[in-house]
């Protein structure tokens, strides 16, 4: 096993040494500044040769195919401008077509509101003119009917008069043949 205290300094002490190459002296620092430098060189070289065939990639690009699809797209949203302009002439029109049918209808409401307001009327006089009559009809119908009665009362009241009357002229010739009758019942000697 290794002794951990001897690797640690072998760390601490890896920053002061130096390496020799082609006659220069370097320290561990100079050399990781080293290695940073021509990788960032090497990095940049990269990008640029990526970036260059990028560009020669849209150097070589067919700009009639993208136009002509440009073209094909800008017919396609002038076509559709004009249907959504032509969608919204429609839903204007709708829109005026409705508020005109939504004004004739008030209009024919407010024409049957007057005609049955005006029926109303009629009808409310025609019933008060109803009730008069009638009112008028009974009393008339009282009164005759009273007069009616009245009549017959007289009638009734002559009628009973007349049998009154009658009775008691009955009852006295009755009276008198019982009382001639009596009399002679008592004349009569062989009653005796």
């Amino acid at each position: 096993m290794t002794d951990l205290t001897k690797v640690a300094d072998d760390i601490d002490g890896l920053a002061e040494r130096e390496i020799k190459a082609g006659g220069f002296k370097f320290t561990f620092a100079s050399v990781a500044a080293i290695f940073a430098f021509i990788s960032t060189i090497v990095g940049g070289l990269y990008g640029g040769f990526v970036l260059y065939q990028k560009i020669e990639e849209v150097a070589g690009l067919d700009l009639g195919a993208y136009q002509q699809q440009m073209e094909v797209m800008d017919a396609k949203v002038s076509g559709m401008a004009e249907k959504v302009e032509e969608a919204v002439e429609y839903s204007r029109d709708i829109k005026n077509g409705l508020k005109d049918d939504i004004l004739r209808i008030e209009q024919q409401s407010d024409r049957v509101e007057d005609t049955v307001r005006a029926i109303e009327d009629r009808v409310d006089g025609s019933i008060r003119a109803n009730e008069a009559e009638v009112r008028r009809l009974i009393d008339e119908a009282i009164a005759d009917i009273r007069s009616m009665i009245d009549a017959a009362d007289v009638r009734f009241e002559n009628q009973r008069e007349r049998v009154r009357s009658s009775q008691d002229a009955d009852m006295k010739e009755l009276e008198d043949r019982l009382t001639n009758k009596l009399q002679r019942a008592l004349d009569n000697p062989l009653a005796d």
